[in-house]
């Protein structure tokens, strides 16, 4: 049987695609770095998801349409000292870099052609503590008790009864609780807060009732996107005082059990904090 020329130059561009896609979220983590050090924006869009989500350390976020239009300058323009971890969970990648008060992280997908960078965040720490760390007197009924977000698989469902568990047990500075829906890798990065939280930080933080500039905070609008064993949650969120919040959070089923690995906490600032009140 013959095949069609048309047909046989799509599958040819296909195998193509494939070839040069990186072979590994890390590969492709490099590259990317590699083509906005160099300048090569047209190299790096082609490495972005078209679903991205980039924030900036004011909290402004772009979609990839307006990437193209208007590349933003990275918060650690160079990579170079910096302290890097990377992580591997299956169909989704993560990358955190780490340099004083500045943190990036970068979230990828696998998808059909190849590993694509899904959520790119920033966050600035704090120069010194916050003034006051809220207390755990306040009664939490969203996120704890209500969300205005109906999950749509049974991996979403899993996933959001593990995060109101979470802040549910954070609300309540449950340390035995809190700690069962959290990974060993687990940090939290907030523009509320003068450090990157570890595990073992926030635990020792509930067991003193100091936040740390970190609390429940009202939900008021999320995407999650399944990848199986790994569900990226994005979300912005309204506290009681101060800043509304862009975060992203990527859950990884272990041992039957949904667990955060991370929570990136940007607070929006400046003119976007009343144009960025819209939902995903």
């Amino acid at each position: 049987m013959r095949t069609h020329p048309l047909i046989l130059l799509v599958l040819l561009v296909g195998c193509v695609q494939r070839q040069d896609s990186p072979a590994s979220a890390a590969d492709a983590d490099r590259a990317l770095v590699a083509a906005i050090n160099s300048g090569e924006e047209l190299s790096a869009l082609e490495l972005i998801d078209e679903d991205v989500t980039w924030t900036d350390a004011a909290g402004r976020t772009v979609t990839k349409p307006q990437l193209r239009d208007m590349w933003p300058a990275p918060a650690i323009a160079s990579e170079t000292g910096t302290e890097v971890q990377a992580f591997d969970y299956g169909r989704v990648a993560v990358v955190r870099i780490d340099r004083g008060r500045l943190h990036t992280l970068r979230v990828w997908a696998q998808r059909p052609l190849g590993w694509r960078l899904l959520v790119y965040q920033e966050v600035e720490s704090l120069a010194s503590p916050p003034a006051a760390a809220p207390g755990v007197g306040h009664e939490c009924v969203n996120p704890c008790k209500t969300l205005p977000y109906e999950p749509k698989t049974d991996n979403e469902r899993g996933v959001i009864a593990a995060y109101q568990a979470l802040e549910i047990a954070a609300h309540a500075a449950d340390v035995d609780n809190w700690g069962r829906y959290v990974a060993d890798e687990f940090v939290v990065v907030s523009s509320n807060s003068d450090r990157v939280l570890t595990k073992e930080a926030r635990l020792e933080g509930l067991r003193r009732a100091a936040y740390g500039g970190v609390s429940p905070s009202a939900l008021v609008s999320a995407q999650l996107l399944d990848f199986d064993t790994a569900v990226v949650m994005r979300a912005r969120h309204q506290p009681e005082s101060g800043s509304p919040l862009q975060i992203g959070r990527v859950w990884i089923k272990r041992n039957g059990a949904w667990l955060s690995v991370l929570s990136y906490q940007t607070a929006i600032t400046g003119n976007d904090r009343e144009r960025q009140q819209t939902t995903f």
